[in-house]
């Protein structure tokens, strides 16, 4: 007979206490992912569009855009750190000195090697699951991202613009993909 395998369970509090060694913690339904530093493209990428997203939320006073290291709480067991989050101001009332309780306006999470496989599956399963009205994969080596929603069974992907639709009433944020994937790959100053 075989014996079963017991695969240790986190809890959201447990992983707050884990070491700060450059790693992000997360914790997916009691499983534990661990993800190193990332480079240089996707850093530049999450600022880039937090920075086009703050804008448009302050010009239309529409919420904020928060970048990682962030926690989002969904259960005691689930608790990421997407590399940006939307909080418009409909669910403000989720946001606390410490987290953001519940599913975000929009969670973005910037592709690495590392992170291909998390972001893809077990993170977009949850964010479909919780109900995040989109979910943007941000792919800087195809220049490319896929957007998702919470029906959907496969991505709508864009390379050339990408609208975000804010509000209604509101005219919709426009994404020139590919002058942000020129900045985000953009050779480091003081290159010859």
């Amino acid at each position: 007979m075989a014996m079963p395998v017991l695969v240790p369970r986190y809890s959201a509090e447990e992983i707050r206490h884990f070491p700060d060694d450059r790693l992000r913690y997360e914790v997916i339904r009691g499983q534990l992912f661990m993800t190193p530093a990332p480079g240089t493209w996707h850093q530049r990428a999450v600022r880039e569009l937090q920075r086009v997203l703050q804008d448009y939320l302050e010009l239309h006073a529409l919420g904020e855009a928060i970048a990682a290291p962030y926690e989002v709480l969904f259960a005691e067991d689930t608790a990421v750190q997407p590399d940006l989050i939307v909080i418009q101001n409909d669910r403000a009332q989720q946001l606390d000195d410490e987290r953001f309780n519940g599913p975000p306006s929009l969670a973005v999470e910037v592709i690495s090697y590392s992170s291909k496989r998390t972001d893809r599956l077990e993170k977009r399963a949850l964010y479909q699951e919780e109900g995040i009205p989109e979910y943007w994969i941000v792919d800087p080596g195809e220049r490319r991202v896929e957007r998702w929603t919470p029906s959907a069974r496969e991505p709508v992907v864009l390379a050339d613009r990408l609208h975000w639709g804010g509000a209604p009433g509101v005219e919709p944020l426009e994404i020139d993909l590919v002058r942000l994937f020129e900045k985000v790959q953009a050779e480091p100053r003081g290159t010859p």
